[in-house]
């Protein structure tokens, strides 16, 4: 038996959607009534968005600014309903290329199979100061 966490399905794709720059296949696992929270936003900066049309129309904005990349040291706990994910994000500056590493917690809800809440907690961008 593998101790390396595997991502749950429908998230895997998700990410790998994101990843490649297609939003829809992310936008695919959440509810039309999903929220999706940022708890850690600095003041000013978006901290909740209603309904699959607000999270699309952020998601779609960010591709602006950043190219999301590979996830990696991920540690998943599953609890019925609730997954609890902490994963290390390696992405790119969008406008620069700049590398650049992300730490991630998130708390997602389901319902049906689909996404109702993602709670989003992620740290502040650090450079990669040399190649990955």
């Amino acid at each position: 038996m593998s101790d390396e966490p595997v991502f749950p399905e429908w998230l895997a794709e998700a990410a790998i959607g994101l990843a490649s720059g297609d939003v829809d296949v992310w936008m695919e696992m959440y509810t039309d009534d999903a929220v999706h929270e940022f708890p850690f936003a600095a003041p000013g900066a978006t901290r909740r968005l209603e309904g699959k049309d607000a999270i699309r129309a952020y998601m779609e904005a960010m591709g602006g600014s950043v190219q999301f990349g590979s996830l990696d040291d991920v540690h998943i706990r599953e609890f019925g309903d609730e997954v609890i994910i902490e994963a290390e994000g390696h992405h790119f500056d969008a406008v620069t290329g700049d590398p650049f590493d992300l730490r991630y917690l998130w708390i997602i809800t389901r319902r049906d199979g689909l996404v109702t809440r993602l709670q989003d907690y992620m740290g502040p961008r650090r450079p990669v100061a040399e190649e990955r």
